[in-house]
């Protein structure tokens, strides 16, 4: 029965440290290709080019350096 718990545990802080990480990041989350679409809480239609979180990083790109292309991969 410890080992059990001990694996529960386990993977629990795994999960744990990949959901921080996926916080840190400051990527949207997104479905698969050909999933249900997304609706955010205002009714708007979440996905890739909607991101306020990319949306927003590029508008700080744009400031620092106009006229550059924006990289939208890590």
């Amino acid at each position: 029965m410890g080992i059990v718990l001990v694996t529960i545990a386990v993977f629990a802080l795994v999960v744990l440290i990949m959901s921080i990480g996926v916080i840190l990041s400051g990527r949207c989350i997104r479905g698969s290709c050909g999933g249900e679409e997304i609706i955010g809480p205002k009714g708007e239609l979440l996905n890739c080019d909607t991101c306020p979180v990319r949306i927003e990083r590029e508008a700080r790109q744009q400031k620092r350096a106009p006229g550059t292309r924006v990289s939208l991969t890590k």
